[in-house]
């Protein structure tokens, strides 16, 4: 039995649900309200003590981390298989899944707190803003949080993290010139682990930043196709919208962020 709890629109949630899809595999659905801070109480952070989703639980087995959670459901259910062969795609795939956890998650985390999110977390939180600020464990991210809600795009270090996703790109367009997918001409976790974040900038209205990479364009209609990417679709704001694309009115500022 597998037990998901996870957010709509949280990123790292959707690649959960995307391999889910892609092993056909049902799940039962916790579905926990970011804005109104569920993944804080003490009873969910018993499961995960950094109070962030997903969390998995299979057979009573608590799995956190969703990039962790992805090799675990590929390991437990091996068919269809979501890593190639051979080792070198291997190495090639485990990169671009490593990279939301280096440095990808935190630019979309910035980018889409600078462009939507903040202003929509002050909105609703009204007077209890810094409350809810409060709470959060991490104190960095706390006060990231709070200079992105003030500074929007102008915040100094959005600047370095939408550049994360123009190499991003670039370097996507530079491996798809070699294989149909990510790490191999077979849909793999890179495929899977990357999609939310190309839909997260499509989404916020920044889709500009692969108008000149036909290669980029071209693989995200061909994961907008595939049955799994309903994990994505189906599954519309609840606490945070990210569909309006707000970033289309400040993309012209951010095209000189990125040139600076």
């Amino acid at each position: 039995m597998l037990e998901l709890y996870h957010n709509n629109i949280s990123v790292c949630a959707q690649k959960v649900r995307v391999v889910l899809s892609e092993k056909n595999q049902p799940w039962t659905n916790h579905h926990l309200s970011l804005a109104k801070g569920e993944q804080l109480t003490p009873e969910f952070k018993t499961m995960n003590p950094r109070g962030v989703v997903p969390v998995l639980i299979h057979d009573g087995n608590v799995i956190v981390e969703s990039s962790v959670i992805c090799a675990y459901l590929d390991e437990v259910f091996p068919n269809p298989p979501l890593m190639p062969k051979s080792p070198v795609e291997r190495a090639t795939m485990r990169l671009w899944c490593k990279l939301p956890d280096d440095i990808l998650h935190m630019a979309c985390a910035t980018v889409s707190f600078a462009i939507s999110f903040g202003q929509q977390l002050k909105k609703q939180m009204g007077a209890g803003l810094e409350e809810r600020l409060m709470k959060m464990p991490d104190p960095a991210r706390r006060d990231r949080q709070r200079a992105l809600i003030e500074k929007g795009i102008e915040t100094p270090f959005f600047r370095d993290h939408i550049k994360v996703f123009e190499k991003t790109f670039g370097e996507m367009e530079a491996q798809l010139a070699k294989t149909k997918w990510l790490a191999s001409d077979m849909y793999t976790l890179a495929d899977a682990e990357i999609t939310p974040y190309v839909e997260r900038i499509d989404r916020l209205g920044l889709d500009g930043m692969w108008e000149k990479r036909p290669r980029v364009a071209d693989w995200f209609a061909r994961i907008k196709a595939r049955p799994s990417f309903k994990m994505i679709a189906d599954y519309p704001p609840t606490d945070y919208d990210d569909t309006g694309r707000d970033g289309s009115k400040s993309w012209p500022r951010i095209k000189e962020l990125i040139a600076a």
